[in-house]
């Protein structure tokens, strides 16, 4: 996973509230945090695979090894273990992801100009920083309101939807991989479309108009 520090850009437009402004940190910075986990979860997996690739090559483990594989995917889930159980998360882990960061990794607030048009820029760990540009630029780019829809009202609806669905799914599809049920997925999948519904509606309102990834980041 690339680490190195980059800048999201929120760009702004016409009068935010002080809530419209919350919510929008608080809803960026929870996507951003879930995605962060479930890369953090399969960097540690990662990990432990070449680790035990290695140790599987080393004679004096190599039969415990080959006695051993065939139970790893069934023993309780450890931080990084392959295979593993993934942890749970519901509604109330899921609000206290960020706690599980080191402060470094959180999404932090670089500079906020206010302006018509101002912008509002964070910082977070690279990787990240691209996939949540990614899900906010084909929000923006369906739900701009000067954006004219050629087709009627139910079947924009409709259409809508599926987008909102999809995009939802496309954030978390890597908890697919990591081992998460179905079921565990679906949950997922409604908290980042209660996320992304709170930045469709300032899209709507022409007040989110633009988001990008600067070149250069601004250290101070």
């Amino acid at each position: 996973m690339e680490r190195s520090t980059q800048i999201l850009r929120l760009e702004i437009d016409g009068r935010w509230s002080a809530e419209d402004l919350g919510q929008a940190l608080v809803s960026v910075s929870d996507l951003y945090n879930l995605r962060l986990f479930l890369e953090l979860l399969r960097e540690d997996e990662r990990e432990w695979e070449s680790f035990y690739e290695e140790l599987r090559h080393f004679p004096p483990f190599r039969h415990r090894c080959r006695k051993f594989f065939p139970y790893w995917r069934v023993l309780p889930w450890v931080p990084g273990f392959p295979g593993g159980l993934p942890p749970v998360l519901d509604e109330a882990q899921l609000s206290r992801l960020s706690q599980l960061l080191e402060p470094e990794e959180r999404l932090e607030v670089r500079r906020i100009s206010y302006a018509s048009p101002g912008a509002a820029d964070l910082a977070g760990i690279g990787t990240v920083i691209g996939h949540i540009k990614d899900f906010i630029l084909k929000l923006i780019e369906r739900w701009d309101s000067k954006r004219k829809c050629q087709l009627d009202e139910e079947r924009a609806a409709l259409e809508n939807d599926r987008i909102r669905l999809e995009n939802a799914r496309s954030l978390v599809a890597l908890a697919r991989e990591l081992g998460y049920s179905e079921a565990e997925l679906r949950r997922l999948i409604l908290y980042v479309d209660g996320k992304q519904g709170t930045l469709v509606s300032l899209i709507q309102q022409r007040k989110l108009v633009g988001v990008s990834v600067p070149e250069t980041t601004d250290q101070q």
